[in-house]
């Protein structure tokens, strides 16, 4: 086994060790969120359609492929849908490192001798990151859209050495799509540096026509189904997230932005050391860069995400990981240029690249997703108490109860009961309603609706405090100190229920 080999062998190990860390952490648990999705699996499993509530066609989700995945499993009563969703991400993640690597190694050429060995830089910092260490095992899609963004990549970089490669491409374009509504930009951004680098690109027309036609055939597919179906083209949560109040996302979403990239900027900063008027003329080079500048002024311009765990980050770490080892890499040239000697210029490149690297593992350990979900907020503790709230009101209530969530997705998948989703994301009448605070994804909610549908349990608060709930409801918990919920709850007064 080459040297190579055993150090990316290495990285791999280092990376599973740290995921079942994490895991382990955070009681081996999925995210909240995660379970939204999963209910909407459950419900088409059981007969009851892609639907979040039984009768409603709301399209409260931005993941169908992951929706569709996963849905089986929410079958398997023996196993929670968790501990598969997990180790799926987990193997998706560790394919990504691969791939990074693969596609670092698409620069080597470009090169010293002595500098190649580094080009597994990119692959060592993507296992050692927090962020994408947490969302490996936290139950969403973002491994698997990380694997179709990095296979476009890859596809795009060899499409001129055999015809397969543009079969690859037009699926994992469509994969993309299907994983996440930004795989239509994703395909904009593609064709449109076909087009830039025709001139470079073989058999041009005959390859833009093919993924073009090929294209539009799924759209008009997956989006008619859409539009049958739910009767609207956009999801619900397009609405419900405000993506159209652009003042207030972009206060949101250059606030983020800082968050994501301020806890690396010491490797990121070597994008700056990339000669730019030589990427942009490179195909490959300049397909990078386009690619993560667009991808970053969406962030933006939607306003980012509510969580710390820079989950609509995490897509494009890796191609800023390649991106600064480039810069780096060009860096240490200039410094062998220097002093014209290489050995010393090797050293440097030694000590550097071990000091970013063990930078990244703390930094990003200390202040993202480990330090403030797991150890500061103690969110897991939460996370566990929402199932087991869940699954208190499955074995104690009425299967005809209706209840209102803040946290929409475990409570709502355990009862398995007719659920009002106060944030609007699987509520439409909540998500067209005006924009209420500054707060991403958190913007609308309506305790006055919530209050005249006349729920029997209201968790959580949405936007409200106890001084706008009606006299008719009390505070309440499950007697039993396993199933109680860590969020407030809030229930009908026994005069109020209807027997």
């Amino acid at each position: 086994m080459s040297k190579q080999r055993k150090y990316f062998v290495i990285i791999l190990v280092f990376f599973v060790l740290y995921c079942f860390f994490l895991s382990w952490s955070f009681l081996f648990q999925n995210v909240d969120d995660a379970y939204i999705s999963y209910r909407y699996g459950k419900n088409l499993m059981e007969g009851k359609g892609l639907v979040y509530n039984q009768g409603e066609y709301v399209e409260g989700y931005t993941n169908f492929l992951w929706t569709i995945i996963t849905a089986p499993f929410t079958q398997i009563k023996s196993v929670d849908v968790s501990i598969f969703s997990s180790t799926l991400g987990l193997l998706l993640s560790m394919v990504n490192i691969l791939l990074v690597a693969l596609i670092a190694r698409q620069f080597s050429d470009k090169l010293a001798g002595y500098l190649k060995y580094l080009i597994l830089l990119p692959a060592l910092f993507l296992a050692l990151d927090d962020s994408i260490a947490f969302w490996a095992i936290g139950g969403m899609e973002f491994p698997m859209y990380t694997l179709f963004i990095l296979g476009i990549v890859y596809n795009y970089f060899k499409l001129n050495e055999h015809k397969k490669h543009l079969t690859y491409l037009i699926i994992f374009l469509m994969l993309c799509t299907l994983s996440r509504p930004e795989g239509n930009m994703i395909i904009v951004v593609t064709l449109a540096h076909m087009f830039l680098f025709r001139k470079r690109i073989h058999n041009f027309s005959r390859s833009i026509f093919t993924i073009v036609g090929a294209y539009a055939l799924f759209c008009t597919a997956y989006y008619g189904f859409k539009y049958l179906f739910y009767g609207q083209l956009i999801p619900n949560t397009f609405y419900a997230k405000g993506v159209t109040d652009i003042s207030m996302n972009l206060v949101l979403g250059t606030k983020y932005l800082a968050l994501c990239i301020g806890t690396r900027i010491y490797i990121f900063i070597f994008i700056l050391f990339i000669p730019f008027k030589k990427a942009f003329a490179d195909q490959k080079l300049s397909y990078l860069l386009s690619f993560v500048l667009i991808y970053i002024l969406y962030l933006v311009v939607v306003g980012g995400d509510w969580m710390i765990a820079n989950r609509f980050f995490v897509p494009i770490v890796p191609m800023l990981y390649i991106l600064s080892t480039i810069g780096f890499l060009n860096v240490i040239h200039k410094f062998s240029i220097y002093f014209n000697n290489e050995k010393k210029a090797f050293r440097i490149a030694n000590i550097s690249s071990s000091v970013l690297a063990i930078l990244l593992f703390v930094l990003t350990l200390s202040l993202l997703e480990y330090k403030q979900l797991i150890i500061k907020d103690n969110n897991a503790r939460y996370e566990m108490q929402w199932s087991m709230f869940g699954k208190w009101l499955k074995m104690n209530v009425d299967p005809g109860t209706v209840i209102a969530v803040g946290p929409a997705g475990k409570i709502p998948y355990y009862s398995e009961l007719y659920t009002i989703d106060m944030w609007g994301l699987n509520n439409d009448y909540i998500a067209k309603t005006n924009s209420k605070r500054l707060q991403a994804g958190h913007k609308k909610f309506d305790i006055d609706y919530v209050l005249s549908l006349n729920p029997e349990f209201i968790i959580g608060y949405a936007g409200f405090t106890d001084a706008d709930i009606a006299p008719r409801y009390e505070k309440f918990n499950a007697p039993e100190e396993e199933y109680k919920c860590d969020d407030v709850v809030f229930r009908l007064k026994p005069e109020f229920i209807k027997k």
